[in-house]
């Protein structure tokens, strides 16, 4: 099943329907997304991986992750394309896009998410994040904010 909203019809109480669910809380989530949120979508020993970064294993360190980032991009948020069920999650595309000291980017990205319980224990994201790089790049004023992130990431990991 394909859907561009969480609200298709579903039945109650089905793989589907549960899929459905999670997907209108991420699409919640990532419209204005708060990291002293995070575990209404993540397990505390949630396994994430993404380009670019180091993998996570817990909503903790992934909530610093994201506050920083927030740090770095204050009106990040996420617009939903399209999601699918899977026999054991959802795969969802969307689209993070924002602000970096004045530039604006989006990256287009796809999650494989594992639910178990109606969170995430695992995620795996799939993006080019070179217009993420370009944009902290070419604004010289963002450097050190993102270096910041850098090493705070490579000491908690």
């Amino acid at each position: 099943m394909t859907n561009e909203s969480p609200q298709a019809e579903v039945k109650a109480n089905t793989p589907d329907a549960d899929a459905a669910e999670f997907v209108g809380r991420f699409e919640r989530f990532w419209a204005n997304p708060d990291p002293e949120r995070l575990g209404e979508l993540l397990h505390p020993d949630a396994h994430l991986k993404q380009p670019f970064r180091p993998e996570m294993h817990s909503c903790a360190a992934y909530a610093d992750e994201l506050s920083q980032l927030l740090q770095l991009c204050p009106d990040l948020a996420g617009h939903l394309l399209w999601w699918s069920a899977t026999h054991d999650g959802v795969v969802i595309e969307h689209t993070l896009s924002g602000t970096i000291a004045g530039k604006r980017f989006s990256l287009e990205v796809l999650d494989r998410i594992t639910l178990r319980d109606g969170k995430v224990v695992e995620r795996l994201a799939y993006f080019d994040p070179s217009p993420l790089i370009v944009t902290i790049a070419t604004r010289p004023t963002a450097w050190l904010r993102y270096l910041r992130i850098q090493l705070s990431t490579s000491r908690s990991r």
